[in-house]
């Protein structure tokens, strides 16, 4: 019994861990990687215009993974029946 509540919390931490990172470093990646090869190189924009898009598209990352994260998190929790008297 002892095995499974720690093999679960294993799981748990795996699963926060994963998500929490993908939080952090996903948006900045998005940010950096659209600016430099999608918004100036593929589309030439100026500086402050391609900062503005590159930022709204880490904004809409970051609000993906947050969203994954809810998901994951409500429609995968353990069901516990109910208390019968």
């Amino acid at each position: 019994m002892e095995q499974i509540k720690e093999l679960s919390e294993y799981q748990v931490f795996k699963t926060v861990l994963k998500h929490s990172l993908l939080i952090i470093i996903m948006p900045i990646l998005s940010f950096f990687c659209s600016k430099t090869f999608l918004l100036d190189g593929l589309f030439g924009m100026s500086p402050t215009s391609s900062n503005v898009y590159a930022a709204v598209i880490a904004i809409i990352v970051l609000h993906a993974a947050l969203g994954a994260f809810i998901y994951k998190a409500y429609f995968t929790g353990k069901k516990v029946p109910a208390k019968k008297d």
